[in-house]
């Protein structure tokens, strides 16, 4: 894509802010704040083939201001740090043939709404398949007064995600391992997916370090896509104070069930760190 003057693109985080507030470097040209407020930040959708399956994107105008912006379908990739690059051109097997929107620009007026429509329609003989895309939502350049550009710099991305047919994720553990995460040893779970359909892990261990402290540990939400294996990051808490995290004293022991997809259970019983 050509960027905007003065402006850049986000690397958005699949735990993307529903509010994003981006301004960009230094330049002649003055920026408009980027305050787009958007719900939701992610779809899961369940279709047929040959029938169309609509969602209502909600856009509100975080400003005094109305806000102009452009709308487009993009592919995604899901890096191994949990950001996500989008790609323009169309990705070998990509679903966004099937994909309408709305329109491809927009203005939203502050204190009102824009209820944004999207229609996913897999053709008749498509077999059960998870289909993925996103919506990009980018600050369009707009003038404030002659000769005077305003650009407002930032992008946000909805990530949609598509299950035609019956489709169900197949996670397995497959290791373990103890790495740094934002600068703090932290025990990790290697999980791969059988399935044919992504997967999250979801629930609550219990777990004991090395001083005999109880801890409890929660599974990072990060989803885990067909035929990929993923690191999975185990935060520890107190029990009973979720909010206040703690640093783990190695080794660790930790054990109890995670859920995933509908009905898929997966017992923990680990052992991190020397």
């Amino acid at each position: 894509m050509t960027a905007l003057p003065c402006s850049f693109a986000l690397r958005v985080s699949a735990r993307q802010l529903l509010l994003a507030s981006v301004f960009g470097a230094a330049c002649p040209a003055a920026l408009a704040q980027f305050a787009l407020a958007v719900s939701p930040p992610r779809f899961e959708i369940r279709a047929e083939p040959g029938k169309a399956a609509r969602q209502v994107i909600e856009l509100s105008q975080v400003d005094a201001r109305p806000g102009g912006y452009s709308v487009r379908t993009a592919d995604w990739r899901l890096q191994a740090d949990g950001s996500v690059d989008f790609k323009e051109e169309l990705a070998p097997g990509s679903c966004r043939p099937w994909v309408a929107i709305e329109r491809r620009e927009v203005v939203v007026s502050p204190g009102r709404p824009y209820r944004y429509r999207i229609e996913v329609m897999p053709p008749a003989d498509t077999p059960p398949m998870e289909c993925r895309f996103a919506v990009l939502i980018e600050g369009k350049e707009q003038a404030a007064g002659p000769g005077v550009p305003v650009g407002l710099a930032g992008r946000i991305g909805v990530i949609v995600y598509v299950a035609v047919g019956k489709v169900q994720p197949a996670l397995a553990i497959v290791g373990s391992a103890v790495q740094q995460v934002n600068g703090q040893r932290t025990p990790i779970l290697k999980v791969r997916n059988d399935g044919n359909a992504h997967g999250r892990l979801a629930g609550f261990l219990a777990g004991t370090d090395a001083s005999g402290t109880a801890l409890e540990f929660t599974a990072a939400s990060a989803p885990i896509l067909p035929g990929e294996t993923r690191d999975i990051a185990l935060a520890a808490t107190r029990p009973g104070n979720a909010d206040a995290q703690v640093q783990v004293r190695f080794p660790v022991t930790v054990r109890g069930k995670l859920e995933w997809g509908e009905a898929g259970t997966t017992e923990i019983d680990e052992r991190f760190g020397p």
